[in-house]
């Protein structure tokens, strides 16, 4: 994974880069905007130039990334994450005087699916993407085939199953760098799947949208589904996909 840590390590670099003095005078959605600059040079290496590869058979090939960002002593706040103080159960906090970083590129399971983390203890910042879409491919003596007709599955969860398929200890994952033909990101910015404006955590604070108000006024309202119910959609554009790819609905 050392070369996931190399990319990802450019989020951090263009963080710390920033002009502090015009990020000050930004508003929110401006600085939204900005952090996903920050990380579209990542989503283009990792959808556009590598790929995971498991066990040296199987080819773990992404779609499509979304990012979340958190501030633990900052401005910016993304309660959805799971891996922050505000909203984790761990009994271990109390004990550490806070929730422990991961390790730069550690992977998290969670209920969503799987993070590759990219935290900074010093900066107090938790970082990740999930993998939001993806396909299995299998390797031809190592190498990335060219193989346009396996679409993309569009369930986080699936690869649980086709990642792991041997369990956590039995396996090996390696990123591998490759430069694949005709690849390009949606130049689109793409709002984050099924994420609901969360102003505190565990909270959609947001008036809860009826199904028959939305029905009456669409264009009034951006909806999410959570849990049978809609909430407003939180608008950071924090997914990167890849462009004109054929997905599994």
């Amino acid at each position: 994974m050392k070369k996931m840590i190399k990319i990802l390590e450019g989020f951090d670099k263009r963080r710390n880069d920033r002009n502090k003095e015009e990020w000050e005078k930004k508003s929110l959605a401006e600085k939204y905007e900005e952090i996903a600059q920050w990380f579209r040079p990542c989503a283009e290496q990792i959808l556009c130039n590598g790929y995971f590869l498991v066990n040296g058979e199987y080819i773990i090939d992404l779609g499509a990334i979304e990012l979340y960002y958190h501030e633990e002593e900052g401005e910016i706040k993304d309660y959805i994450m799971y891996h922050i103080n505000d909203r984790t159960n761990s009994k271990i906090k109390q004990f550490e005087g806070g929730l422990p970083y991961f390790e730069f590129g550690s992977f998290n399971f969670h209920l969503s699916g799987i993070d590759i983390t990219f935290e900074n203890p010093k900066e107090k910042y938790r970082a990740s993407f999930l993998i939001r879409s993806y396909r299995v491919l299998k390797t031809e003596n190592g190498l990335y085939p060219d193989d346009a007709k396996t679409k993309y599955d569009t369930h986080p969860t699936h690869i649980f199953d086709d990642m792991f398929y041997v369990g956590v200890l039995g396996t090996e994952i390696v990123w591998i760098p490759t430069d694949k033909k005709n690849c390009a990101l949606d130049t689109e910015p793409l709002t984050r799947i099924n994420v609901a404006v969360c102003e505190e955590p565990d909270v959609k604070s947001e008036a809860k949208i009826m199904e028959e108000d939305y029905l009456k006024d669409p264009n009034k309202y951006i909806k999410v589904k959570v849990n049978e119910k809609y909430y407003k959609q939180d608008m950071r554009p924090w997914r990167f996909q890849l462009k004109d790819i054929e997905e599994e609905k």
